[in-house]
């Protein structure tokens, strides 16, 4: 300790002697620019229609419509034929939506009971019209696209569960993993309940907690997505009433001894679906026990929209025997048009993240006068008459806009889109676009518990959000992760500013060991030079039991991480670096300060923040060092 403490002497002496230099370095990256707040006016009175007001950051402010219940007129599902003694209702129910399309004013009411479907369910152009699930369940079977909503406006679906047909196909189950003795590339996956020992759930390996049977085990993390390949799975069979035999290609060498959520699917179809420019969309009080891939996705410019009071999670009457929910993202919001709320929801054992957040971004490949060639995911829409916005090769925002004459695509994953003019000779390959029209912003996400799932809580990669008053507990991966992320599979985020996250709880998040928040760009596994983000606050959090880093930042210009208040904990092995933030070399107008460490000494290096570059590493420690507090 008193070699630490002469360390920091020393250090304290450099940074009062470097710290103007460092000072007026940093004043030369200006702070960004204020943006422009929505503030929309109050709607106009409508006896269908009643609204929810939503302020977000900045003192912004917008509505989202929901019809009026009692004005509505009520019709029932079984004056459609629908009833749970039908072996299918997929018929009935969309008889049913279509007299809601052509109804405007309907309250549609089902019977509090079990309806089966096989396939599709359409809500398409529905107006002033609430799905009222009246506490229902549908038991579904359908791998596709189940419960889809195209060009509707002022919509509620509430009081509905969704479940999927365990009987036909679990969905996960929990096996303990052993090698077989004298067996070279063998493995037994050795099932706690027995009924789900099938040779089919190899889709997707995850390592869980062996205590709790959740996702997530403690400081180690594997897991394979290639169980069902036949270049990885030489033979698979069923040895005895618990117990499936792999034999391998060394992929699943390192298994042994661990525990595991099999599963038998994911991706394999979302659960409701909201697209097609929908507006003023409420789903309240839903309960989506189970699914093949995500639980909600809302894009296509899709706008107001309220996500309230949602359980996702295994069915309470099966939760000893259910160790999943949906296996993919529980909420996916991507080429929207912003302006929603999500509040009061409880996402639990999905097999990816809570809520994705984020704007399709192209990679321009090639430029020839009014027409470029770009990569993209099919997620990324751009039609005519829409404003294209362009970042440059860095990755920094351009001044330049198109607007789109036709897109067409060509081969996978690329298209080609003609504007009305030229573009500019600094608009080239390996620059990128996006679509002004739907870039998914103002957003508030509220007074939820995100809790024991595979990969991360919240992924924001749009601007002007506030995250406020919600506990996160056990994420395998990130809980908070603000990015730009190409990867060649996925093209998502178009840079973020504006970004407030406050008075949360974070409790053993990150348990695999990576940081607990997460900032920074990924082109193909590496940084871009550029500040994408801008504006972005963590202010008055808990963070509790941290199992690796508090924080790395990076590409960013005004980060403020204050009045947090953090406590290592005893859930994970003590080592040097736990708990410390780091901020790359692309960080400007740093604010780290005035956080409480409650079990750090005051000479830990917990409490100093990591830097690659000694400016940032001075303008955020220096005062520290001193033993004074900034002032802002």
């Amino acid at each position: 300790m008193k070699h630490l403490k002469a360390v920091l002497i020393v250090l304290c002496a450099f940074a009062v002697l470097t710290g103007s230099a460092a000072f007026v370095l940093f004043r030369q990256a200006p702070l960004p620019a204020a943006r422009t707040r929505l503030y929309e006016d109050v709607p106009a009175e409508n006896e269908l229609r009643d609204a929810l007001e939503v302020n977000g950051v900045g003192d912004s402010r917008f509505f989202i419509r929901f019809p009026k219940k009692d004005a509505l007129q009520a019709v029932f599902v079984s004056q459609f034929g629908a009833s749970p003694e039908n072996t299918d209702n997929t018929e009935a129910l969309n008889d049913a939506f279509a007299y809601c399309s052509e109804n405007p004013g309907t309250r549609l009411v089902f019977d509090a009971d079990v309806y089966y479907v096989s396939g599709a369910l359409r809500l398409e152009n529905l107006t002033d019209v609430c799905i009222d699930g009246n506490g229902a369940k549908i038991l579904y079977d359908y791998r596709g696209s189940l419960f889809t909503l195209t060009g509707c406006e002022c919509v509620e679906v509430c009081d509905l569960a969704f479940d999927w047909d365990w009987d036909k196909l679990p969905l996960g189950a929990t096996a303990r993993a052993v090698d077989v003795k004298g067996e070279k590339n063998t493995i037994d996956f050795i099932f706690d309940i027995p009924a789900y020992a099938r040779e089919d759930m190899l889709y997707a390996i995850s390592q869980c907690d062996p205590e709790t049977g959740t996702y997530g085990a403690k400081g180690t993390y594997i897991e394979s997505y290639d169980g069902q390949n036949p270049d990885v799975v030489k033979q698979v069979a069923k040895i005895s009433d618990d117990t499936i035999r792999v034999v391998h290609n060394g992929t699943f060498s390192h298994f042994g001894g661990n525990s595991f959520i099999l599963r038998s699917v994911a991706y394999g179809g979302s659960l409701i679906d909201i697209y097609g420019a929908c507006r003023d969309i409420t789903l309240d009080g839903l309960k989506l026990y189970g699914g093949t891939g995500m639980g909600v996705i809302v894009g296509e410019k899709t706008s107001h929209f309220a996500l309230r009071n949602i359980f996702i999670g295994p069915d309470p009457a099966y939760a000893d025997v259910r160790c999943t929910s949906l296996d993919a993202d529980a909420v996916h919001i991507n080429d929207s048009d912003g302006c929603f709320l999500i509040e009061n929801c409880d996402f639990s054992r999905q097999g990816d993240d809570d809520v994705n957040i984020n704007s399709g971004v192209g990679w321009i490949h090639s430029v020839d006068g009014n027409t470029a060639v770009f990569e993209a995911d099919g997620s990324m829409n751009v039609d005519p008459g829409d404003t294209v916005v362009f970042r440059d090769r860095n990755f920094d925002l351009t001044d330049v806009t198109a607007v789109v004459e036709s897109c067409e695509r060509m081969e996978s994953g690329i298209r080609q889109v003609t504007f009305r003019e030229d573009l500019p000779k600094t608009i080239k390959k390996g620059c990128f676009l996006f679509n002004r029209d739907n870039t998914g912003g103002n957003y508030v996400i509220r007074n939820n518990y995100f809790h024991e799932h595979r990969a991360r809580s919240l992924l924001l990669q749009t601007s002007d959000g506030l995250v406020e008053n919600n506990v996160f507990y056990k994420t395998t991966h990130n809980a908070i992760k603000i990015i730009m992320d190409i990867n060649g599979v996925w093209h998502e985020g178009t840079g973020a500013d504006n970004i407030i996250v406050r008075n949360n709880k974070f409790i053993e998040c990150s348990v695999i060991g990576t940081e607990i928040i997460e900032v920074g760009t990924h082109l193909l596994d590496k940084s871009n030079r550029s500040h994408a983000f801008t504006n972005i606050r963590i202010e008055n959090n808990e963070f509790t039991d941290i199992c690796g880093n508090l924080a790395v930042v990076n590409n960013v210009n005004n980060f403020i991480f204050r009045n947090n208040t953090v406590t290592l904990g005893s859930a994970f092995r003590h080592d040097v670096g736990q708990g410390r933030a780091y901020f790359l070399r692309d960080c400007v107008n740093v604010d780290f300060s005035n956080n409480t460490y409650t079990d750090a000494s005051p000479l830990s290096l917990t409490r100093i923040a990591r830097s690659s570059d000694p400016f940032v590493w001075l303008r955020v420690n220096a005062d520290m060092i001193r033993g004074k507090e900034r002032v802002q």
